[in-house]
């Protein structure tokens, strides 16, 4: 590179022996002391950039950093240069180290045009070049890397292809904001894969197939493919799934039962649009009976009703759960799809719910009634309103003869109540169309946080 020719003519720390006799000469120097192995370790945790300029320690260090066995390179790192600059830098490193026997590889908001091209470039030479005599019996072309993670760049079909083919060890694979020209990802290592906010997933891109993948990220994107988007899982063990209407137009099916899936996050956007599209509604409910036998559920942005003759085929029950987590879900009503799901959960022990007025659907002053929890043991009610929804945390404390820690968070009282009537308010508790009775026998802690500007209210709160 010029630049980096330039730093050469004019006494370049990495290529003089100037800083020699300050780190040997005086005895001193008792990192430079340890072994390859250990200094590497150390280089592998740094940024590219800071790694790089460890050659001007000393002699000791110049020839380390191109066998590192971990390289991380973040565009952010290089605030106070042009891109053209940080464009030379990455061709000189690619040049440096060679990512097929890498341990794990991370580019970060390398957004260019050129970063394609680096990657192409890997792999090619990385196919061209035998392995080196320490590797073994690794195969021409193969990389040995684990881990991987690529951010802004477009991907296609040979990288794919690679990771398919030349990487028998991966296990951890991250695409965040890329463009991923390709039909599938598939691999007979991969442990953990995620991609985030992958745009124009597609087209053609419609199947993730691993028999030993334990974890998927799905978050955001967008796709055009016109069939359902098939995940071959069989070892999934955790999922994260945000769904819209954008990035699964034709749906998600699960080809392989999923009998390890333990943990389920699954967030729904622009529910407006699902509510009103028949079909994206049957997709929605189709994901939730591929996930009922996980023991952890956690839903976002379910507010959508079930309407007559989709209950008996589109509700497993979710006889393994034991911790929900409903957030932008309604209050469980019969209609609600929370609802459904908290009358087929027999086992339930903990219960999460964010209570949010935008989502209630009910008319106030008639929370929904709830089956008996014959095994909650904890209750969180986030967003709890005293006034508004007093008469709910009774359903819930009627329906949960167990109940052993109650926890309300964000406690508050109604702004608009207390703008009219101030402390006088707390008459409305007092009104026995208010009142209820409930029988709360072996609840042992009861945690009730507030905000501030609420505190003299709380004071004066009847339990």
């Amino acid at each position: 590179m010029e630049t980096l020719g330039k730093r050469k003519r004019g006494g370049d720390a990495c290529s003089s022996g100037g800083g020699d006799d300050a780190f040997s000469s005086g005895g001193g120097d008792r990192l430079s002391a340890l072994p390859d192995h250990l200094l590497h370790e150390i280089m592998s945790r740094m940024k590219a950039r800071q790694m790089v300029q460890t050659c001007a320690l000393s002699r000791r260090w110049r020839h380390l950093w191109p066998k590192v066995p971990c390289l991380d390179i973040d565009r952010r790192e290089f605030f106070d240069t042009d891109q053209e600059k940080f464009d030379d830098f990455i061709y000189f490193l690619l040049r440096k180290v060679s990512v097929a026997h890498l341990d794990a590889f991370r580019l970060h908001d390398a957004i260019t045009s050129n970063a394609s091209a680096w990657i192409r470039r890997a792999i090619m030479d990385s196919a061209q070049a035998p392995p080196p005599a320490s590797e073994g019996p690794t195969s021409s072309g193969s990389w040995r890397i684990r881990r991987l993670h690529l951010s802004g760049l477009r991907l296609d079909g040979p990288f794919a292809e690679h990771v398919r083919s030349r990487c028998p060890s991966l296990e951890d694979l991250e695409l965040r904001t890329c463009t991923c020209r390709f039909r599938a990802i598939a691999s007979g290592s991969l442990e953990s894969l995620a991609l985030v906010r992958c745009e124009g997933l597609g087209p053609g891109f419609s199947e993730i197939s691993s028999p030993t993948l334990k974890s998927l990220v799905v978050d955001g994107g967008s796709s055009d493919v016109a069939s359902p988007f098939v995940v071959r899982a069989p070892a999934l063990a955790r999922l994260f799934l945000v769904v819209s209407p954008y990035n699964f137009p034709a749906g998600v099916s699960f080809g392989d039962e999923m009998p390890s899936l333990a943990r389920a996050s699954i967030h729904l956007k622009e529910r407006e649009t699902l509510a009103k599209r028949a079909h994206l509604r049957s997709h929605l409910f189709k994901i939730l009976g591929s996930v009922s036998n996980v023991t952890s559920l956690e839903l976002n942005g379910f507010n959508v009703t079930v309407k007559a003759g989709e209950e008996s085929t589109e509700f497993p029950e979710f006889s393994n759960l034991t911790t929900l987590e409903l957030d932008q879900c309604g209050l469980g009503h019969d209609h609600h799809v929370s609802g459904h799901i908290l009358r087929n959960s027999p086992n339930l022990e903990k219960l999460t719910l964010t209570l949010s007025k935008s989502c209630s659907m009910v008319p106030v002053g008639e929370p929904p009634s709830y089956p008996e929890f014959k095994n909650m043991r904890a209750l969180t009610l986030h967003n709890y309103d005293a006034n508004e929804d007093f008469k709910t945390l009774g359903r819930f404390l009627q329906s949960s003869p167990i109940l052993e820690k109650l926890t309300l968070q964000c406690c508050k009282f109604s702004k608009d109540t207390r703008k009219k009537k101030g402390i006088s308010k707390m008459k409305n508790i007092d009104d026995p169309t208010n009142l209820m009775d409930v029988r709360c026998e072996s609840l042992k802690l009861t945690k009730i946080i507030y905000k501030d500007d609420d505190v003299v209210q709380l004071v004066g709160f009847k339990v």
